[in-house]
């Protein structure tokens, strides 16, 4: 299974999609964080060297990949709600995130999934999955609750989308 990690911060669903035995590409804008994952991987007795590390914009790798014709089992998405690229553009996820999706949806190989996740307050679950819904017309949606540990208001969205 080959899994990409959009967003990836400190690599953690890398590292647990790669102890799961799958080939995984870490994605993040910020070269730190691909190190911080890299030691990860290490702590976790796995070789980062047999996995890849890409340090970028999201929808600028995505596009890439589509254009290559590089394909994924699963995508996770789990972006911040608001974001400044390298070139100062703004990303906001009640307004760019379904835009995310369709970009995501192009490397997805047949039958695989998306793990779109959000923690934008300014989207109701309801927003979410029609934004969602919209990007992706053909997926199968399922949400997931909010983790049983989370306490408070139900700020958490999680969807998962399989073609």
């Amino acid at each position: 299974m080959k899994v990409l990690n959009t967003f990836a911060y400190t690599g953690t669903f890398s590292v647990c999609a790669a102890l799961g035995g799958a080939e995984t590409t870490t994605l993040d804008l910020a070269q730190p964080c691909l190190d911080w994952c890299r030691e990860n991987f290490r702590l976790n007795g796995l070789a980062p060297e047999r996995h890849h590390f890409c340090r970028g914009d999201a929808l600028h790798w995505l596009e890439r990949f589509a254009r290559q014709g590089r394909r994924f089992h699963g995508i996770i998405l789990d972006p911040p709600t608001f974001s400044r690229g390298v070139r100062g553009k703004i990303w906001r996820a009640e307004r760019d995130y379904g835009a995310l999706a369709a970009a995501a949806a192009r490397c997805l190989a047949a039958g695989g999934w998306l793990l779109c996740t959000t923690n934008c307050r300014k989207l109701s679950p309801a927003e979410f999955r029609a934004m969602i819904a919209r990007a992706l017309p053909r997926a199968d949606l399922e949400a997931a609750a909010m983790p049983f540990d989370f306490s408070g208001e139900a700020y958490l969205k999680t969807l998962w989308c399989r073609r």
